[in-house]
């Protein structure tokens, strides 16, 4: 189960996952960590905060995989393509970002630049959008619903 979380006011997503994996802690909900790092309080890896572990339905023992991320509210879009799509629509995407001089992960849409020994590398500072289809459209591929990733 794949979890991804913001807040619109971009502020109130920092220290939140903390805060909520002891919630689902302190409910039996979460069983096993797997991995835990934050970093929207220390500005690091784009402030996104980590949650891999293990969690069990009430009443039940059998543990399920869950990944809860946070983001930022200004690359959110970038996390919601890469955990909504299935591995096909997100190579799709990367490579095309990739054939139009960008770099597409779940962080951004970085351009590329061409370094030394002509290796292509990317640019430090991601384009701004607003949602997903907006990310789409810039690409020029066809807008999917995320329930319809899964081609």
């Amino acid at each position: 189960m794949d979890i991804i979380i913001t807040h619109p006011d971009g502020k109130s997503h920092i220290g939140f996952l903390s805060k909520y994996v002891n919630h689902l802690k302190d409910m039996n909900f979460l069983r096993e960590d797997l991995v835990f790092s934050i970093h929207s309080e220390q500005g690091t890896d784009s402030g996104v905060d980590t949650y891999f572990g293990l969690c069990t339905y009430p009443g039940r023992e059998l543990r399920h995989r869950i990944d809860l991320k946070v983001y930022p509210k200004d690359i959110y879009p970038f996390g919601l393509i890469h955990w909504t799509g299935n591995d096909v629509v997100n190579r799709r995407l990367r490579i095309l970002a990739e054939s139009k001089g960008f770099r597409l992960d779940d962080t951004g849409l970085f351009p590329a630049t061409h370094g030394s020994g002509g290796k292509r590398v990317s640019g430090s500072t991601s384009l701004k959008f607003n949602s997903e289809k907006e990310v789409f459209d810039f690409l020029g591929f066809p807008w999917l619903e995320p329930r319809e990733r899964n081609i």
